[in-house]
Parts: C-alpha cells; sequence; structure tokens
C-alpha cells in the first residue's frame, strides 16, 4: 500500500512469486509527477535526467482529477494529503470553517465604513478565505492572497479560475491572459503575490489584514502594524495551542514573553497572552489597539483588533498589559495594581486567604498579559447582523454567546435592542451609509448614526470616503469582568448542584454582573468573588444521598443555611 496516499498505480506481478494486483511501494516524481516504482535509485536517475533537460520546475497535474470541496458557495480544488502540509506543499483544514466565517463577518463590518477596502490574506493556501471575500463582497473590497510557496500560488490561480474570478499579478496589474477562459463572466478580481510576508506588508499598505502561519504569529505582528492603515483590523490566528493552553510552558516563554501555567480559565489566559503580544507590537509602531473580538477554541485562538494611530493610545494600550496574581489552592485570581513600587505583601491583593491557611507559597506571578476588555459589544451586534444577512447560521449562536458575554447577560436576558440611537464602539463611532441600514429580528442590530462623530478627530484618510468613524477620546468603555469559574472545579463533594441556568440566576439576583461563556461550557463569568460563589452553591444545593448527610453535616461544623445566606449577603454587601 502507498503511504502517502497519491494515486497510485498497481504493481504488476513480475515473477511467480509475486501476487498481482497489490500495490507496491513507489515513489512519485514532483516534476513531471509520473510514478517511478521500487528502487529509490530509479527515482534518483529519473530526476537526474530532468535536471540533465533544464526541468527543474514542478508542476501541479496528477494522473487523476483533484478533489473539489465547497464552502460558504465557494469551491476550492485540493491537492491529495491537504490535511497534510508537508505532503502536498497546501493546506485546507474544513474544521477552522468557524474561523473563516467570523473573519468574513468581521471585513463585512468594516467594508459597511468605508469602500474600497484593501485586504490581504497574508497566508492563504488553497485561497478559501480570499475567495469568500471577494465572491461575497464584491467590489467593497479589493483582496490580495500571498503565499510562498510555488504549489499553493497554482493552487490559488486554479481555485480563482474554478470561482470565475479574475486574477491580476503583482507586478503590472494586468489580469492574465488565459485562453481557456477569455470568454467566462468574472464575478470578481483578486491579486495573487508570491514572496515573503513580512516583505509585503513592509512595503504596501493594508486596510485589513489577516494573519494565520502555522504555529505562532509573532514574528509577523511587526510587519501587520508597520503599514496597516489607521482604524484598519488585524485579525490573528494563533494555532500553537500546546503553548498558550500551557502544555508546553517554556515555548510559551520563549515565544509570547509570558510566564502561564495550567489553570481553570486557561483559554482566556490563552487569548490574553495574544492579545499581550499584539498590543507590544502596535505600541512598538505608536498605534495602540481597540480589541473587538476574542476566540479561544479547541483547535485555535482568534483576536481581532482595530488599530488606533498615535503615541498617546499606544502609551494607553501598553498600561492595559499586567500581571495576574494566581493562588494554587482555590485558583482564585487578580491583577496585579498598575505601577512600580513593590508590594510588601502580594498575597494581601487576593481575595481568597489561603496564604494565611495554607504554609508555603501560596500564590504565582503569571504573565504579563493583556487586562482590559476581550470584547465589543457595538462590534459584535454588527457582525451578528452581517450573519443574519449573508445567510451565515452556524457562527450566529456563538456570535450570540459572545454579545452576552460582553454584556454580562444571561441568554435569557439577551436583548439586541438598546436605547441609545449611537453605535459606539469603546470610544469609537461609527456612521453608516443610509442605504445600508436595516433591522433584522434577533440581530441586535442597531444604526449607527454618526452626528458626533463628524466633527469629532482631525485625521482623514486620503481617499476613502467622508464616511469614515471617528475617535472620541472621552468615550467611557464599558468593562465586563475578567476570567471566570469553572462550576466542575467548585463543585461541593456530598451536594447536587443546580442547574447551570438557576446558577446563573441566583447570582444575578444577587446583585452581580453575570454570563455564561464560549471560553467554557460549565464556566460562568461574574464579577462575584470565589467566597461568594462557593456560599450560594452550598445554599442552593441539595444532598446526594442519605448516607451522606452525616458527614456533609460535619464538614459544616454545625452552620445551617440561614448562616450560608448571612455569609453570602454580607459577601454581595461587600461588592
Amino acid at each position: 500500500m502507498c503511504i502517502c496516499f497519491l494515486p497510485c498505480v498497481q504493481n504488476m506481478a513480475q515473477n511467480e512469486n509475486e501476487i498481482p494486483g497489490k500495490m507496491s511501494s513507489h515513489y512519485h516524481c514532483i516534476i513531471c509527477s509520473a510514478v517511478v516504482n521500487r528502487r529509490r535509485t530509479d527515482m534518483v536517475r529519473h530526476i537526474k535526467r530532468h535536471v540533465e533537460k533544464g526541468e527543474t520546475e514542478v508542476t501541479a497535474s496528477y494522473s487523476k482529477p483533484q478533489e473539489i470541496l465547497q464552502e460558504s458557495n465557494t469551491e476550492v480544488q485540493v491537492l491529495p494529503n491537504s490535511n497534510t502540509p508537508q505532503k502536498s506543499g497546501t493546506f485546507f483544514n474544513p474544521v477552522m470553517k468557524t474561523n473563516r466565517q467570523l473573519i468574513f463577518c468581521a471585513l463585512a463590518v468594516l467594508a459597511k465604513e468605508r469602500q474600497p477596502l484593501e485586504c490581504l490574506d497574508a497566508f492563504s493556501s488553497t485561497g478559501i478565505m480570499g475567495l469568500q471575500w471577494a465572491k461575497h463582497l464584491g467590489d467593497a473590497v479589493k483582496v490580495t492572497l500571498n503565499d510562498i510557496s510555488e504549489t499553493s500560488i497554482s493552487m490559488i490561480r486554479e481555485n480563482c479560475h474554478l470561482n470565475k474570478i479574475r486574477v491580476v499579478t503583482e507586478s503590472d496589474g494586468i489580469p492574465e491572459e488565459e485562453p481557456d477562459v477569455t470568454n467566462q463572466n468574472f464575478v470578481g478580481t483578486i491579486e495573487v503575490t508570491q514572496m515573503d510576508a513580512n516583505v509585503l506588508m513592509h512595503l504596501r499598505s493594508f486596510d485589513f489584514i489577516h494573519l494565520d502561519p502555522f504555529g505562532t504569529s509573532v514574528n509577523y505582528l511587526d510587519a501587520a502594524f508597520r503599514n496597516i492603515r489607521n482604524l484598519g483590523i488585524v485579525s490573528v490566528t494563533s494555532t500553537d495551542t500546546s503553548s498558550l493552553y500551557a502544555k508546553t510552558v517554556h515555548v510559551a516563554k520563549r515565544h509570547y514573553g509570558c510566564n502561564i501555567i495550567r489553570t481553570e480559565y486557561y483559554r482566556e489566559l490563552a487569548a490574553r497572552v495574544v492579545l499581550s503580544a499584539v498590543a507590544r507590537a502596535a505600541a512598538r509602531c505608536n498605534k495602540g489597539i481597540e480589541v473587538l473580538l476574542s476566540v479561544a477554541l479547541e483547535h485555535f485562538v482568534l483576536v481581532i483588533v482595530r488599530v488606533l494611530r498615535g503615541p498617546s493610545l499606544a502609551d494607553e494600550t501598553s498600561k492595559m498589559i499586567n500581571n495576574l496574581i494566581h493562588c494554587h489552592w482555590c485558583e482564585e485570581r487578580i491583577f496585579q495594581k498598575e505601577g512600580n513600587m513593590i508590594e510588601e505583601s502580594p498575597y494581601k491583593l487576593l481575595p481568597c486567604d489561603c496564604h494565611k491557611s495554607m504554609p508555603g507559597r501560596s500564590a504565582v506571578l503569571l504573565g504579563p498579559v493583556w487586562s482590559s476588555s476581550l470584547f465589543n459589544t457595538g462590534f459584535l451586534r454588527r457582525m451578528l447582523f452581517e450573519a443574519f444577512s449573508q445567510g451565515i447560521s452556524e457562527v450566529q449562536p456563538i456570535l450570540k454567546t459572545l454579545l452576552c458575554e460582553s454584556e454580562s447577560t444571561t441568554t435569557k436576558q439577551f436583548s439586541g435592542h438598546t436605547s441609545q440611537g449611537i453605535q459606539a464602539e469603546d470610544g469609537v463611532f461609527i456612521r453608516i451609509p443610509e442605504g445600508d441600514v436595516s433591522a433584522v429580528p434577533g440581530s441586535g442590530y442597531i444604526e449607527a448614526c454618526g452626528a458626533g462623530a463628524a466633527a469629532a478627530g482631525k485625521r482623514k484618510h486620503q481617499g476613502k470616503d467622508a464616511n469614515a468613524p471617528k475617535r472620541l477620546k472621552g468615550e467611557v468603555r464599558s468593562e465586563h469582568p475578567p476570567f471566570y469559574y469553572s462550576i466542575h472545579r467548585h463543585a461541593i463533594g456530598g451536594l447536587n448542584l443546580p442547574k447551570l441556568n438557576k446558577i446563573l440566576q441566583y447570582l444575578s439576583e444577587a446583585g452581580f454582573l453575570v454570563s455564561r461563556t464560549h471560553f467554557d461550557p460549565t464556566g460562568i463569568r461574574t464579577n462575584a468573588s470565589l467566597a461568594t460563589l462557593i456560599a450560594i452553591l452550598k445554599n442552593k444545593s441539595t444532598l446526594s444521598t442519605t448516607s451522606q448527610i452525616s458527614s456533609y453535616r460535619e464538614g459544616t461544623d454545625g452552620q445551617s443555611e440561614d448562616a450560608f445566606l448571612q455569609d453570602a449577603a454580607s459577601l454581595s454587601d461587600m461588592k
């Protein structure tokens, strides 16, 4: 059997000892795609003949037609072993569909602010993401697909022709003359470049840049913020989850300069680690960032930020990077106060008293990580509207969860309506053309009026329309509670915990901000302390079995339910 899974030939029996009809061990020529059976020396002689003739260019033709996949009304042709780039030269991962759809919704929101947008997919591979941008957004975007691999560039050109999209070279800007596609009606135009991503981002300016390299993206952040236009958007997808999720902490220290450990909130910690690297790269270019979206799922960490030019904004961004004090015993956490003064006892900053009851060092210093908000409510509302208008149903549940998480509300309290007539995004007012504003049931989209934005701000980008957003410095930002608590992690032995929605209701009735989180299906994001949460769980839980009643009462030291209720009430008053 051939281990490469490429189109193979069957071995014909050479003598009576061989069994016909089975696959023989063989090689595939990377130049002409021919199959050379049996020995390695035959393959070496075959390659030498190509070299003697001057045939050294790799071709992507195979004896059988390649597989064609479809996603969001976009067809892409992939090579065999597309999920293993070391063997095929290209990469296509169907699991990342959610990632691609979230980025598309973010780009669609930015396209409503100003047109046309110059967009870059720095690591295109098959070009599926850029093809979706050009096919669904049309003339609102000018898409540039880049990859350093010759095989990927050939595949991108074929996929563009497959979707009836004209290919433009980066050298002269003239569409290619393809004899077999000249009579087709093209639905869009895409520019294809083949160069190092850092070089391309240093040479040209863009309004939207997406980075999705293999592994960490820290090597490309400086180049991305070098020429990004003001109020542009940079989206970063990090797939090095082994280091970000604290499986290889030494790699995280080397790449991101952060000290992390495995915690119950490790996914949110990973998003904050990536944001700290993004913020430092932006500050080195005298730019600040405004976090629009942060998502951490099983396979990737996605952050989307808006770029704000100016040294003062860069200084404000740098102040959002702080260390985190984490308790080893109860996993309570708190951000260290800003300043250069040394704390006499950092343990006193933690809400818990584990350092008094537990001997030794009970806490660890993590970070530095991003300490500000992870979401932007106004931008998420508009992304949800675009998901409804484009018919993208797969990401609507996660966008609703993100919106509730940013507003610190439960799902039942979710409402897309607001009394304000101005769309504010953490100090950024967005004006939308009148023809593009509409209301979709359940979308939570509110018209973004720019009456105050027209008079504010002094920067105006040349060549952009007058509806470009302006930033107001005096706008108040709404912060959601940092991090979350896992109910399974803090479950109490011998008690049946209430349903998660009931726990959310109890915390909300006690006057705390509370919501579910996409980082953990059993997590609760709240500004209540861990002691308050445990007290409420004890009050509202029921005993699991009658045999555990005596042991549970001994563990509580004679405290009754009224005592627990009084503790919770006192803790709530302290808040």
